[in-house]
């Protein structure tokens, strides 16, 4: 009883003080929700849309605080972690206050926020504010602040100015990311002496300067070392090679020169090896063969020569493998793996036959080898590689006929055979790949016909490129039927005009997205097409070098975004209409051995053009910029008119199909197929596989 009283008293003591405490305790609680309820206030979405699905609907006064979406909270009820990443915010970090939060540790807004880094983010060990639209400097005082905090980042934001020399003195860093902003200056040695713990530096893309500091060898625990699209210049650091738990390295599209130091041997562990778009020089080290986990190796764009290391075939996890755009010969190198995914060796002196190994790649998906000096016949085998997408054999010598494949259905999407010497008819192969977008065989020996079957064996084709070849008769009228073709370049062929009587086939493309025709050095004949004049959106239009009669469109002025015009070396007569005048953008203009008559247009842009040769052989013309003076009255003569109504019918659709089935020689083909360097850059030769690579194992 005695007991029982006792306890009873102790009860009555306490109490008292434990409402203290909880009411000290709610009081510290309700003194953070209130800033944090303040800021919601200020930086809520703004349209109803995005309200309705923000995480800031939780945060209600109604509602326990550590309840709230985003909101962390330790035992005492404390605010320890606001996690609010693309939620969608529209104010800036300055209007939190961080004194508030004693106990915060983990900020990460990624995705909302605008402003510039505030200086009172006390007591902070994880802070991302990555993908926002911070701009302004680091503060150089952040490592009074956050002396502790062990990950920062700053990426995809618009900050500018140097990486502060004092962030080293942030000794407890892990992992720091300032890529993809404005940054400038150099890359501080200390950042790697003071840093003994830091597994992943990445600030690439960006406008860093200086060298590579060595001592970077000091950060011994780095895993990923991302330095790749800034202004680095000075030779790769031989101490890079004492960094041996690297995985993922990168220095890629700086101005790095000198050699690559035999020391990258040692880094054994690496997945990604990038050192493309520099200025390296020399050879390819013999110690990448003890790269034996690397995934990824890109050395593209440099100027290394010599033979590639033969035992470069030891590397059995590498699935990209890019030397394109160096000083490369030799054999094409053995690889001993069945993984890889993408070879690129373009843009080299790579000699000798097709390698048969490579038709044992059985999941490669992007082939090119492209401007080498490759010659022999192309294996059968190449159609069997059943995942093969790309494939850019062009400009090298390879000879002989096309074999067929035995398989039913290829996924090949782009075919670059352009610039051999390859023979025979139209290859039967191409009727079995039914995903194909790109076919060039141009600049070959091909004969025969185009067949009629690419309209339905090949429905997704949007460039078919069969130029400089011996193709002869007319050009089928299943073409009409590529509803996504794009272009169709048959110039420099002995191709003649489409006769079909009683027929009509409607082109099934957009005609709107017409921006060029290249039909030249042909045997078409007939009258120009009116129709051509309701293309508003060409830009280039070459039907040079035919056997073209009657007049120029009187429409012609219709084509207001023409920049270039060809039409020389035709039978073409009577008068140049005065419609040409009103195209402003035309640049390039040849209308030169015609049998055209009376005075040349004039008008602004056409005053620029001031080369008389562009009206040369045409005996009837005078004006401005020829030296013929005019006599007052002169007009045309008159004009011959088709041969028939059946025939200027069966020329006007004949063109008219035409130039909706292309799309762009000049503007599309000619950087895409004829400039070297473009070539590599549309198909990403260069850079699409090593940032594929990056992105698939960055996530960046």
């Amino acid at each position: 009883m005695a007991l029982s009283t006792r306890r009873t008293k102790a009860s009555v003591l306490l109490t008292p003080f434990l409402l203290l405490i909880c009411s000290y305790v709610s009081s510290a609680i309700e003194q953070e929700a209130e800033p944090l309820l303040r800021w919601k206030s200020i930086s809520s979405p703004a349209n109803d849309s995005e309200q309705r699905s923000s995480p800031l609907l939780s945060w209600s006064p109604a509602k326990l605080m550590c309840s709230w979406s985003g909101i962390r909270c330790d035992a005492a009820g404390c605010v320890t972690e606001i996690n609010l990443p693309g939620a969608g915010l529209h104010g800036t970090l300055g209007a939190l206050d961080f004194a508030a939060f004693p106990a915060l540790t983990k900020l990460s807004l990624g995705g909302n926020i605008t402003g510039t880094i505030p200086v009172n983010v006390i007591g902070l060990m994880y802070l991302d504010l990555s993908q926002n639209s911070l701009s302004g400097e680091i503060p150089s005082t952040l490592p009074a602040m956050v002396r502790g905090m062990r990950y920062l980042n700053l990426s995809s934001n618009r900050l500018h100015g140097p990486i502060p020399w004092s962030l080293s003195k942030m000794a407890e860093m892990r992992e720091f990311d300032v890529s993809k902003n404005n940054l400038a200056g150099a890359v501080h040695s200390d950042l790697f002496m003071n840093w003994p713990e830091i597994t992943s530096f990445h600030a690439h893309s960006n406008s860093l300067s200086g060298i590579i500091p060595p001592k970077i060898s000091n950060a011994t625990k780095l895993q990923s070392l991302l330095l790749y699209d800034n202004s680095l210049y000075g030779q790769v650091p031989a101490d890079v090679g004492k960094l041996t738990n690297l995985q993922f390295l990168c220095f890629a599209h700086n101005s790095l020169s000198g050699p690559i130091p035999s020391s990258v041997g040692n880094i054994t562990r690496l997945v990604f090896l990038g050192f493309f778009g520099n200025n390296l020089i020399g050879k390819i080290p013999q110690g990448i063969a003890n790269l034996t986990k690397l995934q990824i190796l890109d050395l593209s764009s440099n100027q290394l020569e010599g033979e590639v290391p033969v035992t470069i075939s030891s590397l059995q996890s590498l699935k990209y493998f890019n030397l394109c755009n160096n000083k490369l010969s030799g054999m094409i190198p053995y690889l001993n793996t069945r993984k890889m995914l993408a070879i690129s060796l373009a843009n080299n002196y790579f000699t000798g036959h097709f390698p048969p190994p490579l038709c044992q790649q059985t999941s490669l998906e992007i082939l090119d080898l492209s401007n080498n000096q490759l010659h022999g016949e192309l294996p059968r085998c190449i159609w069997d590689l059943q995942g093969l997408l790309f494939m850019d054999l062009s400009n090298n010598a390879f000879s002989g006929i096309v074999l067929t494949s035995t398989d039913s259905d290829l996924s090949l999407k782009s075919v670059q055979l352009a610039n051999n010497s390859l023979m025979g008819e139209f290859p039967l192969v191409f009727e079995r790949c039914r995903r194909l977008t790109i076919l060039d065989l141009g600049e070959n020996k091909f004969s025969g016909t185009i067949p009629s079957w690419i309209g339905s064996s090949n429905p997704k084709l949007r460039v078919l490129r069969l130029s400089s070849n011996m193709l002869h008769g007319s050009i089928p009228w299943q073409l009409s039927q590529l509803s996504s073709l794009q272009l169709l370049d048959l110039s420099g062929n002995n191709l003649v005009k489409v006769d079909w009587k009683n027929q009509y086939h409607v082109f099934q493309g957009s005609i709107a997205l017409m921006t060029g025709i290249d039909l030249s050095s042909n045997n078409l004949s007939g009258d120009i097409p009116p129709v051509l004049t309701s293309l508003e959106g060409l830009r280039f239009l070459n039907l040079s070098r035919n056997h073209l009669y009657g007049i120029i469109p009187k429409d012609i002025g219709n084509l207001n975004m023409l920049e270039s015009l060809d039409l020389s070396w035709n039978e073409l007569a009577g008068s140049i209409p005065s419609g040409i005048s009103r195209l402003m953008s035309l640049g390039s203009l040849d209308l030169s051995n015609n049998h055209l008559s009376g005075e040349i247009p004039t008008g602004s842009q056409l005053q620029t053009l001031v080369e008389p040769s562009i009206y040369s052989n045409n005996f009837g013309l005078c004006g401005f910029p020829l030296n013929t003076a005019c006599s007052y009255g002169s007009n045309s003569t008159p004009v011959p008119s088709s041969q028939s109504q059946e025939l200027e019918a069966s020329s006007c659709w004949y063109y008219s199909v035409l130039a909706g089935l292309t799309f762009g020689f000049w503007l599309w083909s000619g950087p895409l197929l004829l400039i070297k360097p473009w070539r590599a850059a549309i198909f990403h030769c260069i850079d699409r596989i090593q940032y594929k690579a990056v992105q698939k194992f960055f996530n960046i």
